[in-house]
């Protein structure tokens, strides 16, 4: 997945270099407040945002910056027991799923701004705040050697994995869900392409550190991380709330 995402930040950087087009009549509004939403692809998993950006000056905004990420572990390779009349994939070693929800808070500075139609803008941000991983059990239907029945139970270490025929489907036991609260920095650049000025169609490409107080146990093993370095790239949509001339254009004016 890091290879996908380096590939795809440097398509977004191609777009900087070579983007030209016609000049843009279309009024600009400088001073702008902006709310947009995200879709996200992390180096250990994916997930959805929410970004306000709250104008300072022409060229910097002040940013409120929530997420919810699905985290997986570089370990997870998921297999199924071909002896089973179930067919549900599982990871052989996972014990629990793992998602963050993040809200934090920053800034961006705009580093290029664009003046045709099918230029680029650059904007540089820093985003910094607090976490909580949620921790879900994982339940397998698993083979009880002592008397030769399956049940349903967490995974144990050194349990065969062709003694697992099926898991509980993921809403299953939420309400035993564990949470670690953390905090987490991130940073990156965000290229904003579209052609209206009202509206935001943008892709951003950075990377998060968050550390947690103690291990986040995702799968059955010694070392379970506390710190998650990440590698992510986002498709980032929405539209300007208000700005200095926007209230003029609504207006007739």
């Amino acid at each position: 997945m890091k290879k996908i995402i380096l590939i795809l930040a440097l398509i977004m950087y191609g777009l900087v270099i070579f983007s030209q087009g016609e000049i843009d009549t279309e009024r600009k509004i400088l001073f702008r407040n902006e709310k947009s939403y995200s879709f996200i692809l992390n180096s250990n998993g994916y997930g959805i945002g929410y970004r306000y950006g709250k104008r300072i000056n022409i060229h910097r905004k002040f940013l409120y910056d929530g997420d919810i990420n699905i985290v997986k572990h570089k370990k997870e390779k998921k297999i199924y027991n071909p002896y089973s009349n179930s067919f549900r994939k599982f990871v052989y070693g996972k014990t629990n799923s793992a998602f963050n929800i993040r809200f934090g808070i920053g800034q961006h500075h705009e580093i290029f701004r664009k003046f045709d139609r099918n230029s680029v803008s650059v904007r540089w941000f820093y985003i910094g705040g607090i976490s909580a991983m949620f921790l879900k059990p994982i339940y397998y239907n698993v083979l009880d050697k002592s008397t030769n029945t399956y049940e349903w139970q967490l995974f144990e270490e050194n349990t065969p994995w062709w003694y697992i025929i099926d898991r509980k489907p993921f809403t299953y036991a939420f309400n035993e869900i564990k949470i670690i609260p953390g905090g987490y920095i991130k940073t990156g650049f965000c290229f904003e392409f579209g052609k209206e000025d009202k509206k935001i169609n943008m892709f951003e490409t950075g990377i998060s550190f968050e550390l947690y107080p103690k291990p986040i146990k995702i799968m059955e093993i010694e070392n379970n991380p506390i710190f998650f370095p990440t590698v992510y790239i986002s498709y980032r949509f929405g539209k300007v709330e208000s700005g200095y001339y926007l209230k003029e254009q609504d207006e007739g004016n």
